[in-house]
């Protein structure tokens, strides 16, 4: 749903693209639909069926009202980064680009690691930028705004972005009216803008929180 161009511009690099999710999206029962879906969506855009990782935790259920444990989090992130030998992390930003509090858990995960000094020192870290509504909805007139402000970044042309679209379309039990919209005038079905992020990064937005 965000991630698309980074997932898909990888791929076609030739990088080895891992996907660690956290939860099966049961809010509303469909669980087993939408682990099917996400199966679905990353063959469309080129990750292998064994590089994707779910996690089903008790702790950590689909929902905006559930806080999701952050050092549980922490741990889980690292297992895999360690195991798989990562040498690059995507993940949230604070905002968690829908304000959605178990995408923004996911960043405060991050955070900890690097406030404990847990993060592998060969695996970069970036985190998706989180734009205000006026620029997410701005699809790919964000371009020249996104090129300006971004150092980092995965631009897909129309043909390209065609196969975001067909990823984001398997996840048919998520397609209520208002994501067509989204499909239609998100700039995260055509960009990415990453932010390289380290300890003094983490430190600033922390106490900005406090």
């Amino acid at each position: 749903m965000f991630f698309g161009p980074t997932i898909f511009r990888l791929c076609e690099q030739g990088a080895e693209v891992y996907i660690l999710c956290l939860s099966n999206g049961n809010y509303e029962g469909k669980g087993n639909i939408r682990e099917e879906e996400l199966w679905n969506a990353c063959r469309v855009l080129g990750v292998p069926e064994g590089n994707i990782y779910l996690i089903n935790d008790t702790r950590m259920k689909d929902d905006p009202k559930v806080q999701w444990p952050v050092q549980v989090i922490a741990k889980l992130i690292h297992h895999h980064v360690e195991a798989l030998e990562v040498d690059t992390l995507v993940t949230f930003d604070r905002g968690g680009i829908s304000s959605h509090p178990n995408h923004s858990a996911v960043f405060y995960a991050v955070a900890y690691m690097f406030v404990e000094k847990n993060m592998p020192k060969r695996c970069t870290v970036y985190t998706m930028d989180s734009v205000n509504i006026l620029r997410k909805y701005m699809g790919f007139l964000d371009l020249p705004l996104s090129f300006v402000l971004s150092s980092k970044r995965y631009f897909l042309r129309w043909t390209e972005s065609r196969r975001v679209t067909r990823a984001m379309k398997q996840h048919r039990s998520q397609m209520v009216w208002f994501r067509y919209l989204y499909v239609i005038f998100s700039r995260y079905m055509v960009i990415n803008t990453l932010r390289k992020i380290n300890l003094a990064d983490i430190e600033l937005e922390l106490e900005v929180d406090d």
